[in-house]
């Protein structure tokens, strides 16, 4: 009987593994393909869970021939539960949502594109906190790709940096709560969301990550940091 129990047990645990396996390909099929389409543009990236699935997604894609979104945000949490929200988020950031763009009212077929606070108070209704449970940070960006012109806003998520190409690095500082967190308040009209401009020329890089990395230790339990990381991107400003 107890043979019968612990191979009922880890045929339970193959399919369970299994199904994680699958349910992570699909969250990383929400990712974006190679992105070679931008004008002026290189990107790459690199997505790396703690575990099968993780509560992190990106993605980036255009708004229309000048401008394109980018995004990139952290659940709360590890595992399904997290991942399951960033798939329900992901699903909300497409252009035929009406999310990111909305009908101009100066014109019977031209969309307008949302600003970046615009879209955080939009996320921030659709996803109070008793809906999932969970709250999220998220960075989201406007670029525009023929002048280097860049509008952002923050809820709560580490703050992106500019690498410039004469070898400084700035913060990009903007204020805001995660998602999800003015509902648990009753004083939500005193916490809003800021919104910022920034200017990015030929040879500088932004660099858009989440806490996974300046929170990572090692075995002596030391994070790894903002000083230690901005340090080590301004030795690298040379590479690609």
């Amino acid at each position: 009987k107890l043979k019968q129990l612990n191979q009922e047990l880890l045929d339970k645990q193959k399919r369970l593994d299994e199904d994680l396996v699958a349910a992570a390909e699909i969250q990383k099929s929400l990712l974006p393909r190679k992105i070679d389409s931008a004008e002026n543009l290189e990107v790459t990236w690199e997505f790396e869970p703690c575990e099968h699935m993780g509560g992190d997604i990106f993605n980036m894609f255009q708004l229309d021939d000048d401008h394109w979104a980018i995004y990139m945000l952290d659940v709360s949490g590890h595992g399904v539960p997290a991942a399951m929200v960033t798939v329900s988020v992901s699903q909300l950031m497409q252009l035929h949502t009406g999310f990111l763009k909305q009908r101009d009212p100066g014109s019977s077929t031209e969309l307008k594109i949302k600003s970046p606070v615009e879209v955080l108070n939009a996320l921030d209704r659709e996803f109070p906190f008793d809906r999932f449970n969970n709250f999220f940070t998220i960075n989201y960006f406007i670029l525009n790709t023929t002048n280097g012109k860049i509008s952002y806003a923050n809820a709560g998520h580490p703050k992106p940096v500019i690498l410039r190409k004469k070898g400084t690095l700035e913060e990009l500082e903007t204020n805001g709560p995660p998602i999800g967190i003015r509902s648990l308040n009753l004083n939500d009209d005193d916490i809003a969301f800021d919104e910022e401009q920034a200017q990015i020329y030929p040879g500088d890089k932004v660099i858009l990550y989440t806490d996974g990395l300046v929170e990572y230790y090692n075995e002596k339990e030391e994070f790894y940091g903002n000083d230690r990381f901005h340090s080590r991107l301004l030795e690298l400003n040379g590479e690609s």
